[in-house]
């Protein structure tokens, strides 16, 4: 089964619309509303770039190795710095080939588009371990074939019989 990489276009549409409404009108107020209307908005903080000191911040910072969140660093006029976090509208599935496109795990629906993966690669089950959630012959198979090559290893003791120096 390939892993395929997702990306929402409904959810990347609603986020760059209340971006852009909230870089026009940068307020607490309208941040709050903003955030309470997309959930997907996780944190927003608003800072003069010369102060360290926000000027507001409405949520919670997620901790920095959260693999769920993409974070944005936008620089306005006036000095001030926006920086937000969201959360991922890109996501990645194990899909056998022909099967319909996922639903968005954010929006449960909107048109999922399918994106040139960023790991370059389309991990194929033969080429991994088995995990814990995955069929009990593949473990099997998988056992089999390792004991297959720990059994053909020839090892440097045996070479060195036929390769005196």
């Amino acid at each position: 089964m390939p892993l395929y990489e997702y990306e929402c276009e409904g959810c990347m549409d609603r986020f760059n619309k209340d971006i852009s409404s909230l870089v026009e009108n940068l307020n607490k107020k309208n941040a709050s509303r903003i955030s309470k209307e997309n959930p997907g908005f996780l944190y927003i903080e608003v800072a003069k770039e010369k102060k360290e000191a926000p000027m507001f911040s409405l949520g919670e910072k997620m901790p920095a190795r959260s693999r769920s969140t993409r974070r944005f660093k936008y620089s306005l006029e006036g000095g001030k710095s926006l920086y937000l976090e969201l959360k991922d509208f890109k996501f990645s599935e194990l899909m056998e080939p022909g099967e319909p496109p996922p639903k968005c795990p954010l929006c449960q629906g909107g048109k999922v588009q399918r994106v040139f993966s960023t790991f370059k690669a389309i991990f194929d089950k033969r080429d991994r371990e088995p995990g814990p959630g995955d069929d009990f012959g593949w473990h099997k198979d998988y056992k089999v074939q390792k004991d297959e090559e720990r059994q053909n290893w020839v090892g440097q003791d045996t070479l060195n019989q036929y390769f005196k120096r």
